[in-house]
C-alpha cells in the first residue's frame, strides 16, 4: 500500500530488519486502486487516504509481510520456461484504472494460463479461510482477461509457517505438507466483471464522502459467547452462542452447583487490532460507546 505512514520501532528490532520493513517498494503503478485495495472495506480505505499522514505503525506488525515480500523475490529468481513471474496488469473499469501483480502464471498447452498466488500463512488460515482468496484471484483473472489472456485455473500456493507433521494424522483436513496447493473456484467472466464494477462503485462513493458502514465480516466480528465454567478449572467446559443454551447445559449436570455461566463480549477483531484508522472511525467509536454502556 502506497502511503505516508510513519513507521516506528518501539520494540527496538535490529536496524537492518526494521529498515527492510520500512523500505517497502510496493507500488500499484499508474492506477487508482489495486486488486487488493478493491477488496478492502471502502470505509477503511477512504479514511486511510484521508489520515495516512497522521498514522504511526510499529515495524513489528509488518514482520510477516516482509517474509511475503521475500517470497516474491525468490520467485523471480526461480522463473523458468512455461512460467511467468511477477507480471503486473492494468485495466479500466468505470473510469478507474485498476492494477494487480500476479505472482506466477503457469502456461498450459492450449495457451491459457493458471494463476498461482503464493501466501505465507498459518494452518488456521489454510483450513478456515474465508472468501478473500476467491475474490482476489478472480480479480486477477478479470485483469488478465482484460489484457487478452485466457485463464483456465486459479491456485493458492500456501507456505505454512506453523505446519506440524505430527498433526497430519490427528486433525481432519490438516494439510499433508508445509507447502499446500489449493484450487480456487473460478467465476464466469460475467460474474467477475460484475464484482469488480460493484467494488469500484463502492470505493468511488466512499472517496466522495459516502462512507458505507463496515459489515460484521469486514470488522472480523466474533459474536458474544457464553462459557460454562467450573470452579477450580482453568478452561471452559463448553462454550455456547446463547445464554439459555449454557444454562440448560448446566441444569443437566449432577454437580451443577459448581458450574456457572461466563459472558464473553463480542469482539471486532479488525477494528481493535488490525485497522490503522479505527480511532478516526465514527462507526467503531460508536460501537465502543455502546459496549461500554452495556457493561
Amino acid at each position: 500500500m502506497e502511503n505516508d505512514v510513519e513507521y516506528i520501532n518501539t520494540h527496538n528490532l535490529p536496524a537492518p530488519l526494521a529498515n527492510a520493513i520500512k523500505r517497502d517498494s510496493y507500488s500499484k503503478g499508474d492506477a487508482v486502486i489495486s486488486a487488493t485495495g478493491l477488496m478492502r472495506p471502502a470505509r477503511m480505505s477512504a479514511l486511510f487516504d484521508h489520515y495516512d499522514d497522521q498514522i504511526q505503525r510499529d515495524v513489528t506488525s509488518e514482520v510477516w509481510s516482509l517474509f511475503g515480500r521475500a517470497v516474491h523475490w525468490i520467485l523471480e529468481q526461480g522463473e523458468t520456461d512455461g512460467y511467468i513471474t511477477e507480471e503486473r496488469f492494468f485495466a479500466t473499469c468505470d473510469g478507474w484504472r485498476v492494477s494487480g501483480q500476479l505472482d506466477v502464471q503457469e502456461t498450459q498447452e492450449d495457451g491459457s494460463r493458471v494463476i498461482q498466488d503464493y501466501k505465507t500463512r498459518k494452518v488456521y488460515g489454510v483450513m478456515h479461510g474465508g472468501s478473500a482468496d476467491e475474490e482476489q484471484l478472480n480479480i486477477y483473472a478479470w485483469l488478465a482477461r482484460q489484457n487478452g489472456i485466457e485463464i483456465s485455473g486459479l491456485q493458492i500456493i500456501n507456505l505454512i509457517k506453523d505446519w506440524s507433521k505430527h498433526q497430519v494424522d490427528r486433525v481432519a483436513g490438516y494439510p499433508e505438507r508445509d507447502v499446500h496447493i489449493q484450487n480456487i473456484n473460478m467465476w464466469t467472466p460475467e460474474e467477475a466483471d460484475a464484482f469488480v464494477r460493484e467494488r469500484v462503485l463502492i470505493h468511488k462513493r466512499a472517496r466522495d464522502g459516502d462512507l458505507p458502514e463496515c459489515t460484521d465480516d469486514e470488522r472480523w466480528y466474533r459474536g458474544e459467547k457464553f462459557a460454562v465454567r467450573k470452579e477450580g478449572r482453568k478452561t471452559a467446559v463448553r462454550v455456547f452462542n446463547l445464554k439459555e443454551e449454557a444454562e440448560t447445559f448446566i441444569s443437566a449436570l449432577k454437580d451443577n452447583s459448581k458450574h456457572y455461566v461466563e459472558h464473553r463480549k463480542g469482539v471486532n477483531m479488525r477494528c481493535e487490532s488490525y485497522c490503522d484508522v479505527s480511532e478516526y472511525c465514527f462507526q467503531y467509536q460508536s460501537i465502543k460507546v455502546q459496549n461500554e454502556q452495556k457493561s
